[in-house]
């Protein structure tokens, strides 16, 4: 097998891990022949990268990216939290983060829900299109979203979300980024009052005086970034199972439970692979000198099997003691997602296995969504 030339390469790749850790060996800030931006693999350096202050998440000169500029897409994407540094987004992001452990509660019963519904007749052929529905269908469903306009939703969001990374497909993404705003608006003008997840939210948002014009754009956010997240791990967590059939023995036996799987699946084939930062002023990090307009990767998933931090780093191991999992970020821009992702896919997990459906063929022969960023299941 052809080992993977890049970091954007080895994203699809169907064995990343070994070039990963031939990255994470060498440690530091460092270039290779062929790509542009520097890469941070190890623990210690990703760390220093995601928590300096010198490195940002879009470039100086482009706040959004140019292809989207002037559209309801780059719109949506210049107000989301993730994407900008700054206090307006310190104040929302805090919002955001105390608001979502008060509906978890409901993020769970409807994660069960809608897992019930859409693995009901589980296929091994519809996973990848089942997995990518389950985050739409559940937080769409807290924000208030009619049932019969789910389906229209993900596609919504899959245009979106794919037109931030080509620029083809910025017209279809620009639609798809009006509607959600639209539909998240008319939610939130539900009456007597919005729907809880809404509600929880611009209650935070008042409280901290936060802008208020960023409450639906980060509300859509919370659909668009969880959506190849949520999917990806979904993947990642089956595909252990389909690998070691001995994790079902476990689970059986009481020695671990789903929810530890899913946090190892994290970790070990994280669904978000890789990030970026951007140096917009010439500055020291991880003692190494980077020139502005620098660019660096971020392989969050060379981190993850980094064996200074998580000793043992190819093993799966669902009770791994002191676990380290970059896959979320770290810093200021650490998703607040987290748990919203792990509920829903171990709800998913849950409704399969207990289905019955064999997932040995998982292991043998499977494609990857297009992506230099996400690890998610493309076919069978």
């Amino acid at each position: 097998m052809t080992p993977p030339t890049d970091p954007y390469q080895a994203v699809t790749h169907p064995d990343p891990y070994p070039y990963y850790a031939s990255l994470c060996a060498r440690g530091g800030l460092q270039r290779i022949a062929g790509f542009e931006p520097w890469i941070a693999a190890d623990a210690a350096t990703v760390r220093a990268v995601l928590t300096s202050e010198a490195c940002r998440v879009r470039p100086q000169a482009e706040p959004v990216p140019p292809h989207l500029t002037g559209t309801p897409a780059g719109a949506l994407f210049g107000r989301l939290v993730r994407m900008n540094d700054g206090a307006p987004s310190t104040v929302v992001k805090h919002a955001l983060a105390s608001a979502l452990p008060t509906v978890m509660r409901s993020v769970e019963a409807e994660s069960r829900r809608w897992s019930a519904r859409l693995f009901s007749e589980p296929r091994l052929s519809l996973l990848p299109e089942k997995a990518l529905q389950l985050p739409v269908f559940v937080l769409g469903s807290l924000l208030g979203f009619p049932e019969d306009s789910l389906e229209e939703s993900v596609r919504e969001v899959d245009a979106y979300v794919r037109s931030v990374a080509w620029p083809e497909l910025s017209a279809e993404g620009a639609l798809g980024a009006a509607r959600l705003v639209e539909r998240v608006t008319a939610c939130l003008q539900a009456k007597p009052r919005a729907p809880e997840l809404l509600g929880a939210f611009s209650s935070r948002m008042r409280e901290g005086d936060g802008p208020l014009e960023a409450l639906v754009p980060n509300a859509v956010g919370l659909l668009t970034q969880a959506y190849e997240a949520t999917a990806g791990l979904l993947g990642a967590t089956l595909l252990a199972f389909a690998r070691m059939p001995a994790l079902r023995e476990q689970l059986e036996r009481g020695e671990c439970s789903i929810d530890d799987v899913v946090r190892e699946a994290a970790r070990h084939e994280p669904p978000i692979q890789n990030t970026r930062r951007f140096v917009h002023a010439r500055a020291t990090v991880a003692n190494q000198e980077l020139e502005a307009g620098a660019t660096v990767v971020v392989v969050l998933a060379a981190a993850n099997r980094d064996p200074r931090v998580n000793p043992q780093p190819d093993a799966f191991l669902p009770r791994r003691p002191d676990r380290q999992t970059f896959t979320f970020g770290l810093g200021a821009h650490v998703c607040p997602g987290q748990e919203l992702a792990v509920t829903m896919v171990s709800a998913a997990v849950e409704r399969i296995l207990a289905s019955g459906l064999e997932l040995t063929p998982l292991s043998k022969s499977i494609t990857w969504r297009a992506s230099t960023n996400a690890r998610i299941l493309g076919g069978l």
